[in-house]
């Protein structure tokens, strides 16, 4: 048995209507940020390897390549990190939000039908909480996947380069 906790009881239907607007529209913005700055970091990473292999194929026979391989491919690093760091906050806000807009939804009967029924009645329990965004999780696996293109990159180049 669920425990109905009301969304707040004390807000009349507009105030209701307009938190959960709120909500809804902070969820949004947050989506964007995290599409918005993904796109900008991960097409940043495919730029940096490649510039890499391209500098590899003319400089390869330059003393100091393997120095400015070795640099870019730690720029890529530290971008891929700092993506999965910020698509972690990001998620994290966005579940926020949508456990929010869910309970308010959940206490006026008229705000049911967006967010359905299910989510309803789930709302309304005391430990309710929203699981992270699925297009947050797909897009740390591409940094993840570039962060290993860097640190793969960066090892060929050192094996080919000892070799």
């Amino acid at each position: 048995m669920t425990e109905i906790i009301p969304a707040a009881p004390s807000l009349t239907p507009d105030q209701t209507l307009n938190l959960f607007q709120f909500y809804e529209e902070a969820a949004e913005k947050a989506k964007a940020h995290a599409w918005s700055q993904a796109t900008w970091v991960l097409t940043l990473n495919a730029a940096i390897l490649g510039f890499s292999v391209n500098f590899y194929a003319s400089n390869s026979d330059k003393p100091a390549f393997f120095a400015i391989e070795l640099l870019s491919s730690g720029v890529g690093v530290v971008l891929c990190g700092f993506l999965l760091y910020l698509l972690n906050e990001l998620g994290g806000h966005i579940s926020h939000y949508w456990a929010s807009s869910n309970r308010i939804a959940a206490g006026y009967e008229p705000l049911i039908p967006f967010i359905g029924e299910s989510n309803a009645t789930a709302a309304r329990a005391k430990d309710y909480q929203v699981g992270f965004p699925a297009f947050c999780r797909r897009l740390q696996y591409l940094a993840i996947l570039f962060l290993g293109a860097h640190l793969g990159w960066v090892i060929f180049v050192a094996y080919i380069r000892c070799a």
